[in-house]
């Protein structure tokens, strides 16, 4: 009887110290657990402050994913120095009923970045502009902020309380990646040449977006295209080529999808016309003389740095 019950009380112990050790194994588990998450969180904390807030933010809210969404948001983000935040919301709301933005540039959001957050004021463009609200933005990720406003706004605004927007992708322009023409580019030598692969020429329905700007505000319709490399100038250069009772050339500077200036730079009807855009963006106009083989200066045109086409001679 005597060793039974001893033998019951070291099993007892036995258990109980074994329970001992595995809660201590099971705390020390949770601590190294801890100490790990917060190294990630660190981690992650670090990653989100030197994410790039410049550019455009977007927030769209359409649950019936119908044509036009019940409401959009767009925070525009100006480049910020150091630690300051400027940004203009445009808030469209009750599937456009509602339109709280501004069409001139006006920064309506102001605040301070503070790690991976920004503490802000913003005022609408529906009030006097004087009343302003706070609001706290979250850095997510590098593609995603969360725009919260914090205290109760006593004054009209169509801007969402809560939201997380999305950092909008700068498009690529087709441009960037198409083969453009160097300078200087001699139009009469591309007739000549028997390698036709020594210059680039496009169809209207490998440039449909340019043709149909064409098209629509000049009422021209290129049968070809040449895109000239105008030396990175903030606007596309192309010549274009018409068929019709006469062959004509025509220069155009296009930026935004709006054509900035053209200009005819030749033609070939009962006497051939043509021309040299050179390496300074100066065009060369002539008149061939095919009798003679030789060609005469009739105008010198210049491509300006805001995309207009000045006559120089």
């Amino acid at each position: 009887m005597k060793k039974t019950i001893v033998l019951k009380y070291v099993i007892l112990l036995y258990l109980f110290i074994g329970c001992k050790n595995h809660e201590s194994n099971t705390n020390d588990d949770k601590i190294a657990s801890n100490e790990i998450n917060l190294k990630n969180n660190d981690q992650k904390e670090k990653i989100e402050e030197n994410v790039s807030l410049d550019g455009k933010w977007e927030w769209t809210y359409n649950p019936n994913n119908e044509d036009v969404p019940d409401m959009l948001f767009t925070l525009s983000i100006q480049k910020t120095n150091d630690n300051e935040f400027i940004a203009q919301y445009c808030a469209i709301a009750q599937k456009g009923n509602r339109i709280d933005c501004s069409n001139e540039k006006e920064y309506n959001v102001k605040g301070t970045i503070k790690g991976n957050k920004v503490e802000a004021t913003f005022y609408s463009f529906f009030d006097n502009k004087k009343t302003k609200a706070n609001v706290e933005l979250l850095i997510l990720n590098k593609d995603s902020i969360q725009w919260q406003i914090t205290k109760q706004v006593n004054f009209e605004f169509y801007a969402p309380t809560k939201c997380i927007l999305t950092k909008k992708k700068k498009k690529v322009s087709q441009n960037s990646i198409l083969k453009k023409n160097s300078l200087p580019f001699d139009f009469d030598n591309y007739n000549k040449v028997t390698d036709k692969n020594v210059y680039k020429v496009y169809n209207p329905d490998e440039l449909p977006q340019i043709t149909k700007i064409i098209n629509d505000q000049l009422n021209e319709y290129p049968s070809r295209l040449f895109l000239i490399d105008n030396g990175g100038l903030p606007f596309d250069t192309y010549v274009f080529e018409t068929d019709g009772d006469s062959v004509t050339q025509i220069l155009v500077n296009i930026k935004d999808d709006k054509v900035l200036s053209k200009e005819i730079v030749g033609y070939e009807s009962d006497s051939k016309n043509t021309f040299v855009i050179n390496k300074d963006l100066s065009i060369t106009m002539y008149k061939v003389d095919s009798d003679k083989n030789s060609k005469s200066i009739t105008r010198t045109l210049k491509i300006k740095q805001d995309g207009t086409i000045v006559k120089v001679k």
